[in-house]
């Protein structure tokens, strides 16, 4: 009874209620709207819309030719150097110079006029007249350096006859009147032996031993050739070797040729290989420096070396500063990771592959070369965007031995398409190329040491 007074009692629900009750959830279900999902702003409707991307990386420069001065830049490396060549000895005449080459220098028509003022006419370049009077003196063994007949030139001479004897006519001249510089041009000669790479292992030697005797040498390119199409055509290729020397040994370079080949039948005389002169009535006037004596080839050639002293004069002996700046540096490490980019042409330096570059080609299976190349490699990387003709050598110094190689995309053996013992010469199509310089291993032992590197535009046939 008491569990029954206290329980809840409902009452029933009549029919109609229940009637009233369903219809009501009936029509909410069925007439009602559906949720809708919330709309996303416009901006994420269009992220949305497409998908995401990594940014490509940027494609490095490509390559560019670049046109070398008449004048080698002095920059501030150049100009280190040559102060440091004149401070490996004070027994040198600052105000001396000597010439080493053949006929083109034996010639009276190469700096001789300067020595008698009344053959200097300077015209508009007037500024280099303290240079004249500087190296105007009779301090070259009882003669001025200008008319002095050098024991180091001769017709006929190669860069051979100035290292043969002991002494070699080199160091010879060198000891009999004590110069500070030293005009330096052969090859003329050199050229009939079709061999531009022992040609660059002498003149690297001449070039050393002036300087390792406190000498600064001044690199000359040799003339053209009407005479001879052959050897005009090495012409081109001895002046890339003579520059490239200059280059990579960061000593000045005069461009003798490019200044010819701009004027009147190239600046040559009537045999088609020296250089003219400027003639009024029948006197020679190879120091007349106005619009018309110009236009002669050693006029041409005299101006070029006077403003060659002049600098070397200011810079190196007066301590002003370099004219020029510093060109940027390859970017790179010069391995097979981490290559040398090369953005201009043409390019040179001296390397060392006992220490430089990586070890990590041993083999060129793509070019079906057997030879041992364990030794360590110097890697160049060239992105070419048009057809680009190329030349690549490389002079070993010494017992150096090394082989050339070309890759296509990667710093790999299997990539080769072309290798040789010191040249190529070859089209390179759009795309990325690579270069090697790699150490042959002989019997076990890498023939490493110093090598020349020179990567140009391969000279254009006339």
């Amino acid at each position: 009874m008491d569990l029954l007074r206290h329980a809840v009692v409902r009452p029933a629900r009549s029919h109609s209620a229940v009637l009233v009750s369903t219809a009501l959830v009936v029509g909410l279900l069925c007439c009602s709207s559906p949720a809708q999902p919330q709309e996303r702003p416009a901006a994420d409707r269009r992220a949305a819309a497409r998908p995401t991307q990594t940014p490509a990386a940027p494609s490095p420069p490509a390559v560019a030719v670049h046109p070398q001065p008449e004048l080698s830049p002095f920059t501030p490396r150049v100009v280190a150097n040559l102060r440091a060549i004149r401070g490996r000895s004070d027994r040198r005449q600052d105000d001396v110079f000597m010439k080493v080459g053949d006929s083109s220098t034996v010639s009276r028509g190469f700096l001789r006029c300067f020595a008698d003022p009344d053959e200097v006419q300077l015209g508009a370049h007037d500024a280099l007249g303290p240079t004249v009077a500087y190296f105007r003196n009779r301090h070259a063994g009882g003669r001025d350096s200008f008319r002095r007949q050098s024991r180091a030139a001769h017709e006929g001479w190669s860069a051979r006859h100035v290292l043969s004897g002991n002494p070699p006519p080199v160091l010879a001249e060198v000891r009999a009147i004590r110069p500070r510089f030293a005009f330096v041009m052969n090859g003329g000669n050199d050229v009939e032996g079709q061999d531009d790479y022992v040609y660059a292992t002498r003149m690297m030697r001449i070039a050393e031993m002036l300087g390792e005797n406190g000498v600064i040498p001044i690199l000359n390119s040799i003339p053209p050739r009407d005479d001879d199409a052959d050897a005009d055509r090495w012409v081109a290729r001895y002046n890339q070797v003579s520059w490239a020397i200059a280059e990579a040994m960061a000593l000045p370079y005069l461009d003798y040729h490019q200044v010819m080949e701009g004027l009147p039948r190239r600046g040559l005389a009537g045999d088609g290989v020296h250089p003219n002169i400027f003639i009024e009535g029948s006197r020679g006037l190879a120091c007349r420096f106005d619009a018309q004596g110009l236009q002669h080839g050693h006029n041409a050639r005299n101006l070029l070396a006077l403003r060659g002293l002049d600098l070397l004069r200011r810079t190196v002996l007066e301590a002003e500063a370099a004219p020029s700046p510093d060109p940027e540096a390859p970017p790179g490490l010069g391995t097979a990771d981490a290559p040398w980019d090369i953005r201009r042409l043409p390019f040179a330096e001296l390397r060392d592959t006992a220490s430089e570059g990586s070890s990590a080609i041993d083999a060129y299976p793509g070019c079906d070369a057997p030879q041992d190349e364990s030794g360590r490699e110097l890697v160049y990387r060239l992105h070419v965007d048009a057809p680009l003709d190329v030349r690549v050598l490389a002079v070993g110094r010494g017992d150096t031995d090394v082989d050339v190689h070309l890759l296509q995309e990667r710093a790999e053996g299997a990539a080769c398409v072309e290798r040789a013992d010191r040249e190529i010469e070859r089209r390179l199509t759009p795309g990325t190329w690579l270069i090697t310089v790699d150490t042959f291993v002989d019997a076990g032992a890498p023939r490493a040491g110093e090598v020349l590197v020179l990567i140009a535009p391969a000279p254009a046939a006339r």
